[in-house]
């Protein structure tokens, strides 16, 4: 784990806490200067839910299999995940919700000898490396949220900047640093642990749409920025899911966060399979976090 940038870039994740993280245990836990919460680094991930017990209690199954796969399934480690999910009431085991595949990582090629579909998929823009563009040069701290399976992190890696990846998944997490030479975190990102003037950019690409709570992130996220930093979102949905197309634009208001570039329609394709396509229209949106009034 690189200590020191996610231990400045993370508070507590306790309700009304946000304390500062210290590392304990000879790393394999980051403890809280102001209460007593603890969250177990795992594979270098350290897990920043408000209830990590809960967390193990629910993914420990999927928790060890990736530690597993990731030869990092010390008896120690595992001592530490049973220890913790104990203190927990007996939950219903979960499994990752990992909606993406092998396919998402390469430029899709469609199984068909059609030129036209050939040359639109060929031409297709890419969104990925939109955001990508939309990062400031300068940006020193760059975190994406809800990496999942995709390839954005590696289009971010640069001398001299740090990128973060965060999801709820440890297993996104765990294969989006080992494929990009990132550092990354479990969070819920209905409850962001981060600390003010955390980043220069925040990414949420297709993230915000699947919350129940979108507006604890966006808030979240400005709090978040340094000054001059952006937040970067991307929905096929900008009314969140109700009536209202306006809402995400409302909701970025609400937050402090006010649009630079706001792009409608921009075509987003996931290869599930050479056969197997979808085609999603999203809104990509870049926001700066906007200045208080006197």
């Amino acid at each position: 784990m690189n200590g020191r940038a996610l231990v400045a870039m993370f508070v507590c994740a306790q309700p009304d806490c946000g304390g500062a993280l210290a590392v304990r245990a000879r790393g394999l836990v980051l403890g809280c200067r102001r209460c007593p919460a603890i969250y177990p680094v795992l594979a270098g991930v350290p897990v920043l839910v408000p209830s990590p017990p809960s967390y193990l209690a629910s993914y420990r199954d999927a928790v060890l299999a990736t530690l597993a796969e990731a030869g990092a399934a010390t008896r120690e480690v595992v001592a530490l995940i049973d220890q913790l999910a104990a203190l927990a009431p007996r939950s219903e085991a979960l499994g990752f919700g990992d909606d993406w595949t092998a396919d998402e990582q390469a430029r899709p090629r469609a199984a068909t000898a059609d030129p036209a579909i050939a040359g639109w998929l060929a031409a297709a823009p890419d969104p990925a490396a939109a955001i990508a563009a939309a990062v400031p040069t300068a940006a020193k701290v760059v975190l994406e949220l809800g990496c999942g399976g995709n390839a954005l992190a590696g289009r971010l890696i640069k001398r001299g900047r740090t990128v973060v990846v965060a999801d709820l998944s440890l297993r996104a997490v765990v294969r989006t640093m080992n494929a990009t030479g990132a550092i990354g975190a479990v969070v819920d990102a209905e409850a962001l642990p981060l600390a003010r003037g955390a980043a220069d950019a925040i990414i949420a690409a297709n993230l915000i749409d699947l919350l129940t709570d979108p507006d604890a992130l966006l808030t979240a996220m400005a709090a978040a920025l340094r000054p001059g930093g952006v937040a970067i979102i991307s929905t096929p949905d900008p009314s969140l899911g109700s009536d209202d197309d306006d809402l995400l634009a409302t909701l970025l208001a609400d937050a402090g966060l006010a649009p630079r570039a706001w792009h409608r329609g921009v075509p987003w394709l996931r290869a599930h399979s050479s056969r197997h396509f979808q085609l999603y229209f999203a809104e990509l949106v870049v926001a700066d976090r906007a200045r208080r009034r006197r």
